[in-house]
C-alpha cells in the first residue's frame, strides 16, 4: 500500500521524457519529417513565437499518424504545407506538478496518446512529454484501473 502512495505522489513533470523535438508551425511537412527521421522520434511539437514574451509557446502536435492521415493519404504535397496547416490543436496540456493521476485522466477524456508536460509558473514552457506507455509503467495496475 505504501507503493501505491508514493506512486499517486510522483509529479508529471518527474516522470516526463525531456528529449521532445519541437518546431515552428511555419516548417514544411517534408523538413519535419525529415527530422522525425533523423532523431527518431514520432512526435513533434508545433511553436510559435510570442512576441510579448519573446519565447516559443506550444501551439499544437504533429505525430507520424498525423503526416499519414493528413498528406500521404489525401495526396497532400509535403513540401508546400506548414505543419499549422495540419496540426492537431488546440493542444492539450499538463502542469508538472499534477499528478500522474491527473494526467492519466487528461490522456483518457481527451482520447489522446501524447500529453505535452508545461511549467505553468515559467509562463507554459513545455518541458517534456508524457506517453499513455510511460503513464501504465509508472502507475500502478490498481490505480490505471481508479480511472477507467
Amino acid at each position: 500500500m505504501e507503493h501505491a502512495g508514493r506512486v499517486g505522489r510522483l509529479k508529471a513533470g518527474k516522470v516526463a521524457d525531456r528529449t521532445f523535438v519541437s518546431l515552428d508551425e511555419n516548417i514544411l511537412v517534408a523538413n519535419a519529417a525529415k527530422t522525425m527521421y533523423e532523431r527518431k522520434e514520432c512526435t513533434i511539437i508545433v511553436t510559435r513565437n510570442d512576441p510579448e514574451t519573446r519565447s516559443r509557446i506550444p501551439v499544437g502536435i504533429i505525430t507520424e499518424r498525423d503526416i499519414i492521415y493528413r498528406i500521404v493519404a489525401q495526396n497532400r504535397g509535403p513540401f508546400k504545407v506548414m505543419l499549422k496547416d495540419i496540426m492537431s490543436t488546440p493542444l492539450i496540456t499538463v502542469d508538472s506538478e499534477a499528478s500522474l493521476e491527473q494526467a492519466l485522466s487528461l490522456i483518457k477524456e481527451n482520447d489522446i496518446s501524447r500529453l505535452p508536460v508545461v511549467n505553468k509558473k515559467g509562463g507554459g514552457i513545455i518541458i517534456g512529454l508524457l506517453t499513455m506507455k510511460m503513464l501504465v509503467k509508472s502507475v500502478s495496475i490498481g490505480k490505471v484501473a481508479q480511472v477507467e
